[in-house]
C-alpha cells in the first residue's frame, strides 16, 4: 500500500511517500517546502499534487496546536462507542458546542482513553486546500498521535521533536503538549514541570528527534535523561542518512500507524471521506451492470437453445407422423404414434431367441438366388413361413427348397404349375429354426 504523508506546519510543509507491503517498507520520495507569503500552502499543495503518480492513500498531518486532549475513564472497550459518548462526556469542559468539534479517541494506559478534539472549521479549511489541489486527504491527523510507533522507542518515555511533547506509558500516549515557536528546551522544561505539578507520572527518560536531535547535549538542566532517537540498522537502507531519518521519522510512524489501523483520524461524521466510497460505488455499479448483462446473455442463450430444441422436437414428431401413416395407413385413431411404431419395429425384429420378420426376409432373399424370379407373397406366423412365387424352372424351385433347408425344418413344397413360357409358379411352407442365445 502506498502512503503519501503530508505534514503541514506553519512555516514548513514536508511530504514523504512510503510503500508498505507486509514487513517490507520503502521510501519512494520526500520533499520539503518553505511556506510563506510568496509560497502559500495552496501553491505548495498544487506542487505536491503535480508530482504524485498512482493513487496513494493521502494522510494530512496538521499542527499539534490545533488539537486539544485529555484522559477520560469510561467503562467501554469499543472505540466506536467511546467516540459516540465523548461529546456528551466532555460537554461541560469545552467552550465550543459539540456540533463545532470533531472528536477522536485513542487507547491509553490502564484501560483509559485519550480523548482528542479539534475545531471542525479548521479541519474543513485544511481539507479544502488539498482537495482543490487534487490530493484530497483521506485521513486528517497530527503526527504526535503516532509516536508510539517510532522505530526503537521505549514503551515508557517522553518524546519531543521541538513542536510537540508526548508522554507515553505502557506503549500508549497518555499526554500531548504542543510547543510554541521560540526556545524549545525552555518550553520542554516548563511543560515537564507543569506535568509534574498536575501529578502526571513522568518516565525516567526522554527521547528527542527532528529539530531537537542536535540539542540533547545542552539539555542538562532538564529533569529527565535525554537521548537522541537513533536510526535502527534495519532502516538504514531506507533513510540512507541520520539527517533524513530525523526529519522523516515522525512521518514514518504515521505511515506505520495508518497501515496498522491505529492512526487517529479526524475525518469523521460530516467530514468523512466520501470520494473513496463514490469510486467504490462506481466500481460496484459497473460490476453489477456487467453481471446483469452476463445473466441476460445467459438467458438469451438458453432461450435460443430451448427454441432450437422445440423446433427439432416438432420436426421429429412430424417425421414420426409421416412414418406412422406409412406403416399404418388404415388406422384412423392415433393413440401414441411413437410407441406404436416402436412396437411394430420390435415385432419385426422378433424376440431374443427367434428370428424376426426382417431376418427371415433377408434369408429368403439370400436363398432364392437368381433362378427365382420373385416372391410375390410371404406370410410369417411365429416360426411358420408360407411363401408363393415364380421361378424359371422346377429345378430352380428344388434348389430354393434345398437352400431353405439350412435355416428351416419341415420344408414342404406345395403345388408347382407350369406356364407356357416355361416358367413355373410355386408355393412353399417351412418352419424357421430358432436362433441360439
Amino acid at each position: 500500500m502506498d502512503y503519501l504523508i503530508i505534514k503541514a506546519e506553519k512555516n514548513l510543509v514536508t511530504a514523504a511517500r512510503f510503500k508498505i507491503s507486509g514487513r517490507s517498507v520503502s521510501l519512494d520520495g520526500a520533499a520539503s517546502f518553505v511556506c510563506d507569503e510568496e509560497n502559500p500552502l495552496p501553491a505548495i499543495a498544487r506542487r505536491i499534487a503535480e508530482g504524485v503518480g498512482g493513487v496513494p492513500r493521502v494522510v494530512l498531518c496538521l499542527a499539534p496546536s490545533l488539537f486539544a486532549q485529555r484522559i477520560v475513564e469510561l467503562p467501554l472497550t469499543d472505540l466506536r462507542k467511546v467516540r459516540e459518548v465523548l461529546p456528551a462526556h466532555l460537554l461541560g469542559e469545552m467552550v465550543l458546542s459539540p456540533e463545532e468539534v470533531v472528536f477522536e479517541a485513542l487507547p491509553a494506559s490502564g484501560g483509559s482513553y485519550l480523548a482528542i478534539w479539534a475545531k471542525k472549521t479548521e479541519m474543513v479549511q485544511a481539507i479544502e486546500i488539498f482537495k482543490s489541489a487534487g490530493i484530497e486527504p483521506q485521513i486528517v491527523t497530527s503526527d504526535p498521535f503516532s509516536w508510539c510507533l517510532l522505530p526503537g522507542i521505549s514503551p515508557d518515555v517522553v518524546v519531543c521533536d521541538g513542536d510537540a511533547l508526548v508522554v507515553m506509558a505502557e506503549g500508549r500516549i497518555s499526554c500531548m503538549r504542543a510547543l510554541e515557536a521560540g526556545d524549545a528546551l525552555a518550553q520542554v522544561a516548563a511543560a515537564l514541570s507543569a506535568l509534574e505539578l498536575s501529578e502526571v507520572a513522568l518516565p525516567p527518560g526522554m527521547v528527542v528527534f527532528g529539530g531537537l536531535a542536535e540539542t540533547s547535549a545542552s539539555a542538562h538542566n532538564l529533569p529527565l535523561t535525554v537521548e537522541s532517537l537513533e536510526l535502527p540498522t534495519e532502516l538504514a537502507a531506507i533513510f540512507k542518512t541520520d539527517a533524513v531519518f530525523q526529519q522523516l521519522a515522525g512521518l514514518y510512524a504515521v505511515a506505520s500507524a495508518c497501515h496498522g489501523g491505529e492512526l487517529a483520524d479526524f475525518r469523521r461524521g460530516d467530514l468523512a471521506w466520501t470520494a473513496g466510497d463514490a469510486r467504490q460505488r462506481k466500481k460496484l455499479f459497473l460490476t453489477a451492470a456487467l453481471t446483469v448483462l452476463v445473466v441476460i446473455l445467459l438467458f438469451v442463450s438458453k432461450g435460443l437453445q430451448y427454441r432450437a430444441a422445440q423446433t427439432d422436437i416438432a420436426s421429429l414428431n412430424k417425421s414420426i407422423s409421416v412414418v406412422y401413416r406409412e406403416v399404418f395407413p388404415a388406422r384412423t385413431k392415433v393413440v401414441d404414434e411413437l410407441a406404436e411404431v416402436r412396437g411394430e419395429i420390435k415385432k419385426m425384429a422378433g424376440a431374443d431367441n427367434s428370428r424376426g420378420a426382417l431376418d427371415v426376409f433377408r434369408l429368403l432373399a439370400e436363398a432364392k438366388g437368381a433362378t427365382i424370379n420373385g416372391l410375390y407373397e410371404a406370410e410369417l406366423e411365429g416360426n411358420a413361413l408360407r411363401v408363393k412365387g415364380d421361378a424359371r424352372s422346377s429345378q430352380a424351385v428344388s434348389d430354393f427348397k434345398s437352400a431353405l433347408s439350412a435355416v428351416a425344418t419341415s420344408v414342404e413344397l406345395g403345388e408347382v404349375k407350369s406356364r407356357p413360357d416355361g416358367t413355373v409358379t410355386f408355393s412353399l411352407s417351412a418352419v424357421i429354426r430358432e436362433t441360439q442365445k
